[in-house]
């Protein structure tokens, strides 16, 4: 397979790309040498390369970075989906967008695929509205992964998920993208806190509780129920 991947150099991109590399052609150009902001080089790179399967993981995911630069979370991660999309909807491939259990608003938790979104951030915001662009075209996956980036010294004991770690989604991402063929996946852990799942993995860390301000844009609960293969 020739996959196409944006967003490359994040923490899920490095991995998933390493991952991918053992049995397929993956072409995983850096922001300078593909800018999803310019249409035109977009285009170019997409159709030259002609990939079976496009990734798109660009984004800018820092969730009070997006509140404090609402113009910068409109444009990669709306904007940016918008003209990749664009430039899809010219060739045959299946495209693959990485969404966000932050399209819910985590009043309840256990979201199902067919729950209503209802993000309480921008960057919740930004993703849901980038996943009805994305819906458009005809072979389209939205997989909703959460994961933990990396390992924090101090953790939430009244915030909710359902993670897994880096390590551990990757190859569960590329079993779905080959064999699932619903459009819209959750790979989702058991519901658990924050802090109970590093204690689970024996990583020590200082359990805090959300502040009033965090819990105006960090959602409670964003447990998902799974159905990937």
């Amino acid at each position: 397979m020739k996959i196409f991947v944006t967003g490359g150099n994040g923490y899920l991109g490095k991995v998933l790309i390493d991952y991918l590399k053992k049995d397929h052609n993956v072409f995983a150009p850096n922001s300078k040498e593909c800018n999803i902001l310019d249409t035109q080089n977009l285009f170019d790179i997409i159709k030259d390369f002609e990939p079976n399967i496009v990734i798109h993981l660009a984004a800018l995911v820092d969730t009070f970075g997006c509140e404090k630069n609402k113009t910068k979370a409109l444009d990669i991660n709306v904007l940016g989906t918008l003209n990749i999309v664009k430039a899809c909807s010219y060739i045959d491939c299946k495209f693959i967008y990485v969404s966000s259990e932050y399209v819910f608003s985590g009043e309840r938790g256990q979201y199902s695929i067919n729950d209503r979104l209802d993000p309480i951030n921008v960057y919740g915001k930004t993703k849901a509205a980038s996943e009805y662009i994305v819906s458009t075209l005809p072979n389209h996956q939205i997989i909703r992964a959460p994961f933990v980036r990396k390992i924090y010294p101090e953790v939430f004991t009244d915030q909710y998920c359902s993670r897994y770690f880096l390590d551990e989604i990757v190859e569960k991402i590329s079993k779905n993208i080959f064999k699932n063929d619903e459009q819209i996946v959750h790979i989702s852990s058991e519901r658990t806190s924050l802090y109970e799942l590093y204690i689970k993995k024996g990583i020590n860390a200082k359990p805090i509780l959300m502040s009033d301000e965090q819990k105006k844009k960090l959602p409670k609960d964003t447990s998902l129920i799974n159905n990937s293969i």
